[in-house]
């Protein structure tokens, strides 16, 4: 089959707000209005809905154009004359709408004649394979994954259904990746990681390569953004989650294992055979130090260095990690301590 070269149509959705109210779960208050999209506050038109996150956006929101706003339980009384959806948790529900309105091509289902597959290749139709996709020998493909162009898939690796391979990334072989997952342009997966060891020699020493031999497993509904990477284990394999979301530009080392549902925010870094529990939350510039472990539901402040072991549900924060309340102290503290050290010299002055 030739698979079109183009971008498809978007379809245009309209919703009334009663059908948007009972999918995410909040009461409608006004007119049943049709719904056209989602916008921000200022730039929104009469049939999209806006968000109201706090009063800080009450009097913003009641000069929009828009007619139909999602708010915080007991808000409807702030906007007498526009129609409001109210929900627990705002955030939330805003994230609902927008899967509902989200815009995103429809690909062309088929194979490119462009496309270099290798014998052995199992693809399950229908799937859109783009021109200059590379598959190697071996490799299963399931069924509606989309394969954008410069996509190499390694020999077999495993992709699961309703997966989307953005443009340029790169699956080395062996590695597995779960159904309805996100892998966006410039991700690689499955990379040696980067072990060394440094043998004496008549100069200082030389670095001698430790080739790896494991693989790489992404779970169902992980998000990978772009430019990042996962490297596969020394032996066995680095894990990712179900439901893990990984930003762009983040680095995972050799057989490091993450759970489900976890947060890492973009040039988070993590050291081989760490271990990152279920529900963990890693804010921006994180590194996590080799065979290090973060509990359950622990959260890290950016910037922060992880070493040995974080309780489970824990906040740190600091170099190293500490409680983040402690931190927050001693922060305060740190920006005193030229004031503090020059009342401490008058006093050694006097004693003198």
């Amino acid at each position: 089959m030739i698979l079109k070269i183009g971008i498809g149509d978007v379809n245009l959705k309209k919703y009334r707000a009663s059908w948007i109210a009972k999918i995410i779960g909040g009461n409608l208050i006004g007119e049943d209005l049709e719904v056209e999209g989602i916008n921000a506050i200022p730039l929104a038109g009469e049939n999209e809905i806006i968000f109201v996150e706090s009063l800080k956006k009450v009097e913003e929101a009641k000069k929009s154009y828009s007619k139909i706003l999602l708010c915080p339980e007991g808000y409807a009384k702030y906007f007498p004359e526009k129609t409001v959806i109210e929900v627990k948790n705002v955030r939330v529900a805003f994230a609902k709408v927008t899967e509902i309105f989200k815009k995103e091509p429809e690909p062309y289902w088929g194979i490119s004649s462009l496309a270099v597959i290798e014998e052995g290749v199992k693809i399950e139709e229908p799937c859109a394979v783009y021109p200059w996709v590379y598959i190697q020998k071996g490799a299963v493909i399931k069924k509606k994954v989309v394969l954008y162009p410069g996509v190499f898939v390694g020999a077999h690796a495993e992709i699961g259904e309703n997966t989307i391979i953005f443009p340029n990334a790169v699956i080395y072989p062996g590695t597995k990746i779960g159904k309805n997952c996100i892998i966006h342009a410039g991700v690689v997966l499955g990379a040696d990681g980067f072990g060394f060891a440094q043998e004496p020699d008549s100069e200082g020493y030389k670095n001698l390569k430790i080739y790896h031999f494991g693989s790489v497993e992404i779970g169902d509904g992980v998000e990978v953004g772009a430019n990042s990477t996962i490297d596969r284990a020394v032996f066995y394999k680095t894990v990712i989650g179900k439901g893990t979301k990984i930003d762009n530009l983040v680095q995972v080392g050799h057989n490091v294992t993450i759970g489900k549902e976890c947060i890492l925010v973009s040039h988070t870094a993590i050291g081989g055979s760490a271990v990152i529990e279920d529900y963990v939350m890693l804010a921006g510039q994180v590194g996590v130090a080799p065979h290090a472990r973060i509990k359950k539901g622990a959260k890290v402040a950016a910037k922060s260095g992880v070493t040995g072991e974080i309780p489970e549900g824990a906040e740190v924060a600091g170099i190293p990690a500490i409680k983040a309340s402690i931190w927050r102290r001693a922060v305060v503290i740190f920006e005193k301590l030229p004031e503090l050290y020059r009342e401490i010299k008058k006093v050694f002055k006097k004693n003198e």
